[in-house]
């Protein structure tokens, strides 16, 4: 297998560091992978060999028929250390094994089968018109200037996740909440941002000499993990009252202490992977007056495609990770079990020879009926899994759909928008895929036209 020649110890750290560390990781990789072909084997750090796949067949034949009864995926350093040293028991995202299987099934039950839409969308729908209703009321007759939009889909995704938690009940809205709100999202991006800058240290190091960078990341993670956990026990204290997954998940048996644990979890994940995948929606369509117009004139199917099309540009997780469970045979190599896996998302969503165009933002390349999309000779969708595959697939991806086409069709209807940052907009890696500044949008009112 093709690979690059490593450092003794370091491994090839240091290429990375001088591609531009953590931050540059996307981009390292997909250069990778140009010079290396579509299957790589690196090692970045200490003695693990990670091995990178961008190949479409091999991406979809890791989900579908190499991970095993118990899938297990690769957890940041920094969050593996954390949880080893303290002890504290997570949610799905990081629970292996029966325990997993047990706890998964029952939430698929709720969030994934097809009739789940009934009970989501409502609670889904009310939170992204109560923030489309506080837009509103910001933009006087100037218009407004959104300076932080990042934090305000970060608030907007957490109530949602707490909409669809608790069903028709709500939390109170009160300042003090609003002030919670607010702490909590500013200590679950500062998570993601240092584990980000972990990437450039032994992060046993750091934990040993009790460094800054480790400093400032267990303290977002207690904080958070704090504040997620109190949010939940108040949702299982008031479950009576309400009809979410809470009251669902209680009405199954579950264990309140499980159930404590996989919402933090959700809460903790609600922010990043919408707040993004939205913000890089907005951007893109305020380059685009015609994608814009369709969505007005067009039904939700179209805006679908308009989801899609963002997430195969910027995918919120540009890797997706697997770690083999048994001796096998991936492509032409045969892997040992234990073997950690890394399919490169954001390098085969932006390969020609799996899209057409891959640098364009064209939703209509998704839409079947479109004849424009038959110009496009390359359309392979399985080089975009933005929600994986197979049994440890997103378990919020119906979650995330129905609140990305609600909240882009709700703006794009009520709101005329444009982006005023003079400065090209480049995308960093800071454990998802984020912009490297503020995106900064001005908002006025849709005047209708009839």
């Amino acid at each position: 297998m093709s690979h690059p020649k490593p450092l003794p110890i370091i491994g090839t750290k240091l290429d990375l560091i001088l591609g531009g560390s953590g931050k540059k990781l996307h981009e390292f990789i997909d250069n990778r992978h140009k010079q290396l072909g579509p299957i790589y084997a690196e090692r970045l750090v200490g003695s693990a060999e990670l091995v990178f796949i961008s190949d479409p067949v091999l991406i979809k034949s890791l989900f579908m028929n190499l991970e095993g009864k118990y899938p297990i995926h690769l957890l940041p350093e920094p969050w593996t250390v954390y949880e080893k040293i303290h002890g504290s028991h997570r949610g799905l995202f990081f629970m292996n094994g029966e325990e997993w299987l047990l706890s998964r099934r029952i939430v698929n039950k709720h969030l994934l089968r097809e009739n789940t839409d009934d009970w989501i969308r409502p609670p889904i729908r009310n939170t992204v018109e109560g923030f489309v209703k506080t837009i509103r009321n910001r933009i006087l007759s100037n218009g407004y200037l959104f300076k932080d939009m990042e934090t305000e889909l970060y608030h907007l995704s957490t109530n949602v996740i707490i909409s669809v938690l608790l069903g028709t009940n709500s939390l109170s809205r009160s300042r003090q909440y609003e002030e919670l709100l607010s702490l909590f999202a500013t200590s679950v991006k500062k998570i993601f941002e240092t584990t980000t800058r972990l990437y450039a240290w032994p992060v046993e190091w750091c934990h040993r000499f009790n460094l800054k960078a480790w400093r400032d990341f267990k303290e977002s993670v207690e904080l958070s993990l704090y504040l997620a956990k109190k949010m939940a026990n108040e949702m299982i204290r008031h479950s009576n009252q309400s009809n979410g997954l809470v009251n669902r998940l209680i009405q199954d048996g579950m264990k309140e202490e499980i159930i404590t644990r996989i919402i933090a979890d959700f809460i903790i994940a609600a922010g990043d992977t919408t707040a993004y995948t939205t913000l890089w929606i907005l951007w893109l369509l305020s380059k685009n007056d015609e994608v814009v117009q369709n969505i007005r004139s067009k039904d939700d199917t179209y805006v679908k495609c308009v989801v899609k099309e963002a997430m195969r540009m910027y995918p919120v997780a540009p890797f997706l990770t697997r770690i083999l469970t048994q001796d096998t045979v991936l492509g032409k190599y045969e892997l040992n079990k234990g073997t950690p896996i890394i399919a490169s998302i954001y390098t085969s969503g932006r390969n020609d020879d799996n899209f057409s165009e891959p640098n364009l933002f064209l939703p209509y390349r998704w839409d079947k009926n479109d004849q424009r999309a038959a110009s496009l000779i390359n359309h392979n969708p399985s080089a975009s899994l933005p929600f994986a595959m197979g049994a440890r697939s997103c378990i919020g991806k119906k979650m995330a759909m129905i609140q990305l086409t609600e909240i882009v069709n709700q703006i794009v209807k009520n709101f005329n928008f444009e982006c005023v940052n003079k400065n090209k907009i480049n995308c960093i890696t800071s454990q998802v895929l984020v912009p490297d500044k503020p995106i900064e949008l001005f908002f006025t009112m849709k005047v209708d036209q009839n």
